[in-house]
């Protein structure tokens, strides 16, 4: 989650109505067992160097600025994303033939501080295991009121199971911002849209589909 204090400073970074105000590179890691079942995920993101910036700031990180951490400065830093309030779904989603799967809470985080940017770690566990085929599992990256935009810049990582592949979909760029543009366009100007901004991150959802080729 963001911290409170740095979401005044980025709202206050540009008008109300525009999204997303922080970027955030994505990595997938799907664990399976060796009957090719997905027991959880690990996820990487690595935030931009504005958002960095203003955590680096905020936790009184780095004082010198010579963009290096301590080991203690490193402790302090883990977890700093991990305080989830009640019913956040941790920006990640997972399903199965079109059917949510639920995912555990994060553990096992970490965090580090170098070339000016943020990235931390964390694992989320199925609640059962997950058998994987010829139908994809699919894992999706996306805040649904795209105030955070996620993207899965490299190769995700299947770790585990036996003739398994993942690969990286992107969706219609074009329609999901026309589709942004449609929900804005009913809103009249008493309205507070930062406030009250439309669901639509779905839409610019950048997903994982895992497959594993039949024993």
């Amino acid at each position: 989650m963001l911290r409170p204090t740095l979401l005044v400073l980025l709202l206050a970074a540009g008008p109300a109505w525009t999204h997303p105000h922080v970027w955030i590179d994505t990595g997938i890691e799907v664990i399976l067992n060796d009957r090719n079942e997905a027991t959880g995920v690990r996820i990487t993101w690595t935030y931009d160097d504005l958002y960095s910036l203003y955590i680096v700031g905020d936790m009184g990180l780095d004082p010198d600025w010579d963009g290096k951490l301590t080991p203690e400065e490193v402790e302090r830093l883990s977890g700093f994303d991990m305080e989830w309030i009640e019913g956040f779904e941790g920006d990640t989603y997972a399903l199965m033939a079109e059917k949510p799967l639920a995912l555990s809470g994060p553990r096992d985080w970490t965090a580090g501080y170098a070339e000016g940017k943020i990235t931390s770690t964390h694992v989320r566990d199925f609640a059962a295991p997950v058998p994987v085929g010829e139908v994809p599992l699919i894992v999706q990256a996306y805040d649904p009121g795209y105030y955070v935009a996620y993207g899965i810049p490299g190769r995700p990582v299947v770790t585990g199971g036996k003739g398994c592949t993942a690969q990286v979909f992107v969706p219609d760029l074009n329609e999901a911002e026309q589709k942004l543009l449609d929900a804005l366009s009913e809103y009249t100007p008493d309205v507070d849209v930062e406030a009250d901004y439309p669901a639509v991150g779905a839409n610019f959802a950048e997903e994982v589909r895992v497959t594993c080729a039949a024993p």
